[in-house]
């Protein structure tokens, strides 16, 4: 079964989605995903989200590079948090 998804993520400004976007990139980019494929848009498309999408073989594969992405999010999010601070 082959699991095709997109997934957007909205941010309050277009800083904090280039923030997420650059730090994002090179904690990813060597990520080993045997069963899933994904790609990222560039916050200039869409000023202040960023979408994924997101090609896998299996549900358990969908399942874990889903929660690899809400993981690094939250902890993208929680530092941009403490920055405002």
């Amino acid at each position: 079964m082959k699991i095709i998804s997109s997934i957007k993520f909205e941010f309050t400004s277009a800083k904090e989605a280039e923030i997420f976007y650059k730090s994002f990139i090179p904690e990813f980019q060597d990520m080993p995903m045997k069963r899933s494929k994904w790609t990222i848009s560039d916050p200039k498309v869409n000023s202040n989200e960023i979408n994924f999408q997101i090609d896998s073989e299996d549900a358990t594969a969908f399942r874990a590079t889903i929660n690899s992405l809400i993981q690094f999010a939250n902890i993208v999010e929680k530092t941009i948090n403490l920055t405002k601070v």
